[in-house]
C-alpha cells in the first residue's frame, strides 16, 4: 500500500500534468487559479511549470508590496506594453502576492480592503480582455474568500488547483530564476519593510510551534533573497545563516534546505567571499545526494567551477565543469549541457587559449540550438564577439554582436549589455561617433527594461571614452553620474573603481593633490576582498605621492 508521501506526491505531479494539459497551446484569454501552502512549493510549482510550457514567455509580477483594490488597472500599470499589446497568446503572467491586499488598516483597525468587491465586479475583464494567460497564485484562505464573497467571480472559475503540504516533496526542477531585478529602488525597500513588519507581529506564544517556526523561516528566506538583490551582504548573511538554522532545527532535508545553502553560496560568491562559498556549495550537494536530486547537484558542481574560475584556478574549475558533463549525460533528457560548453569556453577565453575557447563555444551553440535556447545562444554569441574584440578582428565581432542582438528582441533587458560592448568596439578602433552613439542605446535600453543597476558602470565606460579624447569635463561628468548610478541602486562596493578614475583624470591634468584626494577616497571605498583593485589603487596613491614629493 503507498505511504502517504507517495499518495501526497503522486497527487502534485498529476495536478501539476492538469495544468499543463489545460494551458498548452492555448488560443484565448485563460485563467488558472492555483492555492500553494507555502512560498518554497509555490516557487518550486512555478519553476516546474515555467520548464514545461516552453511555448510560452513567462513574466512573474509580485504584488506584495502593493495595496491593490483593482487587479486590472495594476496589471495594466505594471505588465510591459510588450504584453499588453500581444496579438496573440504566447505570454503567461504569474500573479503573486494578491491575497495581501485582501485587508488594510483604517484608524488603527484592520478592515476589508474592497479588493474582493472590485474582483467581482471586473470579473468579465479579468476573463476575457487581456491577450495573455494568467496563473492567479494564493493561500488557499484566500480562495476561500473569493468563493464566498466573490460568488459572481467565481462562477467564472473553471480551473482551480490545490497543492499540499509537503516537506518531502522531490520534485526535480531548475532553480527558479528572481524576477525582480538587483538594486536598491524604493519599491524593494518597501518591500522589506513589509516583510520585517510581518516577522515582528509573528506570535511568539503559537500554540502550533512548528507552523510558526516556518513561517520564521519563510520570512527571514524571502528577506535574505532581497537583501541579497539590494547589494547589502551583512543582512542577506544575517538572514540567510537564521533560515538554515531553523531548517536544520525543523530537520529539513529537501529542497527547501538545498535552495538556502545554494543562494547563500551564491551571496558569497558574488562578493568574493570564496570559502564560504566553496564550503555551502559542497554542504548543498550533500542534500542534494541524499534526496537524489540530480539537477541541483550538477547545479552546485557548476557554480563550484565558477568559483575556482573567478580565481583563476583554471584546472580546479574545469574538473568540476567536467563533473557537470559526466552527470548530465547519465541524466537524460537534459537541456543545460550547452550552458556548462559554454563557460568551459569562458574558461579558454579568460586565458586567452583562443582556439579551444572558440571550440568550446561551438558546442555550446549547437546544443543550444538544438534545445531552442534562445536566451543562452544570445550570450554564447555575445562571447564569440568579445574574443573577436580581443583579436581586433572588429567585422567578425561585431558579426556575432549583432547575432546576440537578435536573439535578445525577446529578452529586451539584455540588450544594453551588448550595445554597450560594440560601444566598446567602436571605441577600441577610435571611431568616436559609432562609440558614442551605442552606448547612448544601452543607457535606452537599461532605462526602458528597468535596469537601473546597469547604469553606473555604462556612464563609467562613457567617461573613459572621453578621457582617452582628453574631454576631461565631459569624462568627469560622466564619472559623477556613475557614482550617482551606483549610491542610488546601493553598489557602493564599486564606487572606489569610479573614484580611482575620477583621480585619473585629475592626474592626467597635471592635478596630482587632487588626484591623490581621490586616489585615497577610492582606497577607502573599496573592500577588502577587491584585492586586484585594491593593488592598484596603492599603486596610484604612491605614484601621485612621488610626484608631488618631486614638486616640493
Amino acid at each position: 500500500m503507498p505511504t502517504n508521501f507517495q499518495l501526497e506526491k503522486a497527487y502534485n505531479d498529476n495536478l501539476l500534468e492538469e495544468i499543463q494539459f489545460t494551458l498548452q497551446d492555448r488560443k484565448e484569454p485563460t485563467i488558472v487559479m492555483i492555492s500553494v501552502p507555502d512560498y518554497d512549493l509555490q516557487a518550486r510549482i512555478s519553476s516546474s511549470l515555467k520548464e514545461r510550457l516552453s511555448q510560452y514567455q513567462f513574466y512573474d509580477i509580485d504584488l506584495t508590496p502593493f495595496h491593490v483594490i483593482s487587479l486590472h488597472q495594476i496589471l495594466q500599470e505594471k505588465l510591459p506594453k510588450s504584453i499588453i499589446d500581444s496579438e496573440r497568446i504566447s505570454y503567461c503572467v504569474n500573479v503573486f502576492g494578491l491575497e495581501n491586499s485582501r485587508l488594510s488598516s483604517k484608524d488603527g483597525q484592520i478592515v476589508d480592503s474592497g479588493m474582493i468587491a472590485q474582483l467581482n465586479f471586473e470579473r468579465e475583464i479579468i476573463f476575457r480582455k487581456p491577450n495573455y494567460l494568467t496563473i492567479l497564485w494564493g493561500d488557499h484562505d484566500f480562495f476561500i474568500q473569493l468563493q464566498r464573497k466573490a460568488p459572481d467571480l467565481w462562477s467564472w472559475v473553471t480551473n482551480f488547483f490545490v497543492f499540499k503540504q509537503d516537506e518531502a516533496y522531490q520534485e526535480k526542477a531548475l532553480s527558479p530564476t528572481p524576477n525582480n531585478i538587483p538594486a536598491k529602488l524604493p519599491i524593494r525597500e518597501e518591500y522589506i519593510k513589509s516583510l520585517k513588519d510581518k516577522l515582528e507581529h509573528l506570535p511568539l506564544n503559537d500554540s502550533d510551534k512548528g507552523r510558526a517556526m516556518r513561517e520564521r523561516l519563510n520570512l527571514y528566506s524571502l528577506l535574505a533573497n532581497e537583501y541579497a538583490k539590494y547589494f547589502d551582504y551583512e543582512n542577506a548573511k544575517k538572514y540567510y545563516e537564521n533560515a538554515i538554522g531553523i531548517a536544520e532545527k525543523l530537520k529539513i532535508n529537501g529542497y527547501q534546505l538545498f535552495r538556502l545553502l545554494y543562494n547563500y553560496a551564491t551571496l558569497n560568491l558574488d562578493f568574493r567571499r570564496f570559502e564560504l562559498a566553496l564550503t555551502f556549495y559542497k554542504k548543498g550537494i550533500k542534500k542534494a545526494i541524499q534526496t537524489n536530486d540530480l539537477n541541483n547537484v550538477e547545479g552546485s558542481y557548476h557554480q563550484i567551477g565558477i568559483v575556482y574560475q573567478r580565481q583563476r584556478i583554471w584546472d580546479k574549475a574545469l574538473e568540476n565543469f567536467q563533473k557537470v558533463i559526466d552527470l548530465q549525460k547519465k541524466n537524460v533528457p537534459n537541456k543545460q549541457l550547452g550552458n556548462t560548453y559554454h563557460q568551459i569556453g569562458r574558461v579558454y577565453e579568460e586565458q586567452r587559449i583562443w582556439d579551444k575557447a572558440l571550440s568550446n563555444f561551438q558546442k555550446a551553440i549547437d546544443l543550444q540550438k538544438k534545445n531552442g535556447q534562445q536566451h543562452q545562444l544570445g550570450s554564447t554569441y555575445h562571447q564569440i564577439g568579445r574574443i573577436y574584440q580581443e583579436q581586433k578582428n572588429w567585422e567578425k565581432a561585431l558579426e556575432n554582436y549583432q547575432n546576440t542582438i537578435d536573439l535578445h528582441q525577446k529578452q529586451e533587458h539584455l540588450l544594453g549589455g551588448t550595445y554597450l560592448q560594440i560601444g566598446i568596439v567602436y571605441q577600441e578602433q577610435k571611431i568616436w561617433d559609432k562609440a558614442l552613439e551605442n552606448y547612448l542605446k544601452a543607457i535606452y535600453w537599461d532605462e526602458r527594461t528597468g535596469q537601473e543597476h546597469l547604469l553606473g558602470m555604462t556612464y563609467h565606460i562613457i567617461g573613459i571614452f572621453h578621457e582617452e579624447q582628453k574631454n576631461w569635463k565631459d569624462a568627469l561628468e560622466n564619472f559623477y553620474n556613475a557614482i550617482n548610478w551606483k549610491e542610488k541602486t546601493g553598489q557602493n562596493y564599486q564606487l572606489g573603481i569610479t573614484y580611482h578614475q575620477i583621480g585619473r583624470v585629475y592626474e592626467n591634468q597635471g592635478n596630482d593633490n587632487l588626484a591623490l584626494k581621490e586616489y585615497e577616497k577610492a582606497l577607502s571605498l573599496t573592500p577588502e576582498y577587491f584585492e586586484e583593485e585594491k593593488e592598484i589603487i596603492k599603486e596610484s596613491i604612491e605614484r601621485a605621492k612621488n610626484k608631488l614629493s618631486e614638486k616640493s
